[in-house]
């Protein structure tokens, strides 16, 4: 579990550039107004642009759910617990 929480950081990290870009190019839409683009771009933009915010809000309350229920870990007596049939 603790080697998917620290995936997990490293994913916070894509889910900012992804956020980042998906504004920019929800942005950009003004700039071309020439080109044909569908009436459901801004409305799906939007949506993905909110579903993309969410993605960290629930990955740090995950953190906080298993900080809550489980604990800090405890690398002091990690060694200890490793016999899994005691």
């Amino acid at each position: 579990m603790r080697n998917l929480e620290y995936a997990l950081y490293a994913l916070l990290v894509v889910y900012l550039f992804k956020i980042y870009d998906s504004a920019l190019i929800l942005g950009s839409f003004s700039e071309y107004e020439e080109h044909v683009i569908p009436a459901t771009f801004k409305p799906i933009g939007i949506l993905t642009l909110v579903l993309y915010c969410s993605l960290p809000l629930f990955t740090l309350i995950s953190f906080i759910h298993r900080k809550r229920y489980i604990g800090q870990y405890n690398f002091e007596n990690y060694n200890d617990n490793l016999n899994i049939w005691q």
